[in-house]
């Protein structure tokens, strides 16, 4: 594991957790992996302030990942950028060593979604580069391929490590568009041709997320959710039940505020909270309440610092509100394996075809081109985004109930229960707040007098 090794058995990383009491965790894994081997060397893994078992099993898997680079180093397969292995006890170790110096997942293995996900699922895993802001997928660090470890032992089964390779965007778009070719045809459609004006062929995960096309504008996107790059189809799969999905809310988001139409010029005032805002302690953890108390202390102590402040501070400051966000998670509904349907548009339709590929969470699509036929062009997001929430006259048709437990798990008669409902005494007097809420109008927007 020490670092002077990582060219010849490739980067290693391992997981932050308590391996010794007086070992301080480190969230920068280079110098954690320092103060790994120093200690190890100053103290053996045996010593009473260890937890031996993980220490044991973090050298160990050490020890079994080595053997593993080397059989590595054996292989040379085209079209692979690097070779990959995380284990149980928390090494995670990449090969060659400039692969690992991009690596890019959690060192805590359990918090590696490949690794979480290659667990729960016997089958390969492919996950797509993420897929940033700016609109531009990293394809460069290549598609991740994943998946576990079998071992049974003693009639129990075990999956003590996850292995995996990255493989190359370019390489395997070719290994991509020749297995879909077919030989001696002579009709229109003979596979999928690297930019086929009639045909879009395209691999998606369970996810909906593009990860293969044989178009060169596609390539550019994958990681992208395919809602957003073809939204028709993409809609077309979840009406047929290829996909489904479910909506998570997060009621307690922050986000932009609306912008207001611009109907009609008027003096810009600062922000002026309501008394429903000042009794609602929530308002009083937003970055809005902490913004005007600050302006309110300044005010008193440094009146003249204000005086010359931009408004345009204050309204960036302030910008800020409390709302509701919404995500959609997307995911195989179908257990159908082949599957074809026509997408009908205004004035013309889509054919296509889908097939899952086996032991893969992928699906293989081959369909009318986008470009032959307009459809709907109305987004499919995936990511959070600003939500109403639900409607909640559906919450009312399925009402969730929670079922309490048939007997008390610990009950004392000698409880004393004179502190419960003790969050009553948070609600504030009506009277005090309303003359704090007098004291902020006049302070932000009373006169101010300028030296001349």
């Amino acid at each position: 594991m020490q670092q002077e090794k990582f060219d010849e058995y490739g980067y290693t990383f391992i997981a932050p957790r308590e391996y010794c009491k007086d070992l301080k965790v480190s969230e920068n894994n280079t110098q954690f992996l320092m103060d790994f081997n120093e200690y190890i060397d100053r103290k053996t893994p045996n010593n009473p302030t260890c937890n031996v078992t993980l220490v044991n099993r973090l050298l160990l898997d050490a020890g079994l990942t080595t053997e593993l680079v080397n059989l590595w180093k054996q292989q040379d397969i085209n079209g692979v950028q690097a070779r990959f292995v995380a284990t149980d006890g928390g090494i995670t170790r990449v090969y060659p060593r400039s692969a690992g110096e991009e690596w890019m997942e959690h060192p805590e293995t359990y918090e590696s979604s490949f690794y979480k996900r290659s667990l729960d699922n016997d089958i390969y895993i492919f996950t797509a580069p993420a897929f940033n802001k700016s609109g531009e997928a990293d394809v460069d660090s290549g598609i991740l391929v994943s998946k576990a470890v079998d071992l049974t032992i003693d009639g129990v089964k075990l999956k003590p490590a996850v292995v995996g390779v990255k493989l190359n965007v370019t390489a395997w778009m070719m290994s991509f568009m020749n297995a879909t070719m077919k030989t001696n045809c002579k009709g229109e459609i003979c596979g999928c041709l690297r930019n086929d004006p009639h045909v879009d062929c395209v691999i998606l995960d369970d996810g909906g997320f593009l990860l293969m096309s044989n178009k060169d504008f596609y390539i550019t996107q994958i990681g992208q959710f395919f809602g957003e790059i073809d939204p028709a189809l993409m809609k077309n799969l979840v009406n047929t039940s290829v996909y489904s999905f479910n909506k998570t809310y997060d009621y307690q988001s922050v986000c932009d505020p609306k912008r207001e139409t611009k109907a009609a010029a008027g003096l810009r005032s600062v922000y002026v909270p309501t008394i429903a805002d000042i009794l609602n302690i929530g308002w009083w953890a937003s970055a809005a309440a902490w913004s005007i108390l600050q302006q309110l202390f300044l005010s008193f102590t440094f009146p003249q610092v204000l005086e010359a402040a931009d408004m345009e501070d204050d309204i960036t400051a302030l910008s800020k509100e409390s709302c509701i966000t919404e995500q959609t998670q997307y995911f195989f509904d179908s257990d159908d394996n082949s599957f074809k349907g026509m997408l009908e548009c205004v004035n013309c339709s889509r054919l296509y075809h889908g097939e899952k590929i086996m032991n893969t969470n992928l699906l293989f699509l081959i369909v009318d081109a986008k470009d032959t036929c307009t459809c709907d062009s109305k987004r499919l997001i995936q990511a959070e985004q600003p939500s109403d929430g639900p409607n909640p006259c559906d919450l009312a048709e399925n009402p969730r109930y929670r079922k309490g437990p048939d007997v008390c798990f610990d009950n004392d008669i000698n409880e004393d229960d004179t502190d419960c409902g003790g969050g009553s005494s948070l609600s504030p007097a009506v009277w005090p707040m309303v003359g704090i809420q007098l004291v902020l109008l006049w302070v932000l927007t009373g006169p101010r007098y300028y030296p001349s």
